[in-house]
């Protein structure tokens, strides 16, 4: 009996030890989390969009008539001087080589002027032989009236016919001065390109002082009335314009403080200028039609202007709120609750659920209203497997302004 006790007692043990076992392997564990704190801090809301620099007054100029162009001698960024500086200059266009058809027709035409000027030239010498010979007329009759061998009426008569022939005569010689134009006419059309020289070329003169912002056209060769040469502009007239969604353009009013960063160098203050009334369309990269509104901003510091251009790239981010010692927590700690919001806070170990009213939001923090109060630590990231009253564990303790999170951070 005494023997069997003993065994009995083993038994008794190692079931004892199996039952916990056991019920430790399927008991709940706690379950790793982040956390941070409810801390009071100043909060700003911004919207952010890309954009880009701008010059306020860009002239485009442009060719002043058909012909050869030189080479621009100008480069981008080249400083010219209004009325001074000579972009390039324009020689009129050389004519077409004639085919054979053509230089028979002309020729035949210059040769129909030449006939038609002869005949011109004999009709003047015939009239002005008439007008002689009825002046003649006319001054005899003159005489007889004197003698009153002939009537009034026939003097009269002599002079009208005098007149007649006058004006035939004057209009005879027009008529020569059509056909040497006519003429002229049909020889320039036979005039060869090599008879042309320089003295017709035109300069193209900068209409402005400024830098040349780019060179649209930059080799010799045929170019026709309008076409753009150069941009010009004043790199001190510097000016930033972003497209935003038309729902954040409307947040947005002249005089909101602007941030460009992701420019290349250190985040720019500025002001928003001037909102633009019209808005456009455009297909982002996903192939989505958005609605957009420039936004037209200048920076606080005239000196930034030196590092950038025209066309620059950068992040403009637009304060739309601002408040201060507000009661914030970390975005990544909200998720939502029906119509609303909550978070899930560590209390004795455990993860409570807690409705809340969020106020303003930006990227990082939320405005909290109600549910919370300050210091309270709630799990940011919360795994999808956590549910309310599970036992929770705090892994790390993210960067946080809040004193107790500083002296955990520093204790490691």
């Amino acid at each position: 009996m005494k023997m069997l006790s003993v065994r009995m007692r083993i038994w008794f043990g190692l079931a004892a030890l199996a039952a916990l076992g056991f019920a430790w392997a399927f008991s709940p564990r706690a379950i790793e989390v982040d956390a941070a704190y409810v801390t009071r801090d100043d909060m700003t809301v911004t919207v952010s969009d890309d954009g880009m620099t701008r010059v306020r007054d860009v002239f485009i100029l442009s060719a002043p008539l058909d012909g050869t162009m030189s080479r621009v001698e100008v480069e981008p960024g080249d400083y010219v001087e209004a009325g001074e500086t000579v972009v390039s200059t324009i020689r009129p266009l050389l004519p077409p080589l004639l085919p054979a058809r053509t230089t028979a027709q002309l020729k035949s035409n210059v040769s129909s002027a030449e006939a038609a000027l002869t005949a011109a030239r004999a009709d003047a010498e015939r009239l002005r032989a008439e007008h002689n010979r009825l002046k003649r007329d006319l001054d005899r009759a003159k005489r007889l009236l004197e003698s009153a061998t002939v009537s009034q009426q026939a003097v009269d008569n002599a002079e009208a016919a005098e007149r007649e022939g006058y004006l035939a005569l004057r209009s005879s010689e027009a008529v020569i001065g059509v056909r040497r134009q006519e003429l002229a006419a049909a020889r320039a059309a036979l005039m060869p390109s090599e008879t042309q020289n320089g003295s017709d070329t035109v300069a193209v003169i900068a209409p402005l002082s400024g830098q040349i912002l780019a060179v649209d056209r930059e080799s010799e060769g045929p170019i026709a009335q309008g076409t753009p040469i150069v941009e010009i502009g004043d790199l001190n007239s510097l000016e930033c314009v972003a497209d935003f969604l038309s729902e954040e353009a409307v947040r947005v009013k002249p005089g909101d403080p602007v941030m460009f960063t992701d420019w290349g160098g250190p985040p720019l203050p500025g002001r928003v200028r001037r909102v633009e009334p019209a808005g456009f369309t455009k297909v982002s990269a996903l192939g989505i039609e958005e609605q957009r509104v420039n936004i037209v901003m200048d920076l606080n510091d005239p000196a930034a202007r030196q590092n950038l251009g025209h066309g620059y790239r950068f992040v403009a981010n637009i304060a739309v709120w601002e408040g201060g010692n507000r009661l914030v927590v970390p975005m990544s700690a909200l998720f939502r609750d029906a119509d609303g919001w909550a978070v899930f806070v560590v209390a004795n170990g455990r993860a409570e659920w807690r409705s809340v009213s969020v106020g303003h939001t930006n990227r990082t923090y939320a405005e909290i209203l109600d549910g919370l109060e300050e210091g309270t630590r709630v799990v940011v990231h919360p795994p999808r497997q956590l549910e309310r009253g599970a036992k929770v564990k705090i892994r790390t303790a993210p960067k946080s302004k809040h004193p107790i999170d500083n002296a955990i951070a520093a204790t490691g």
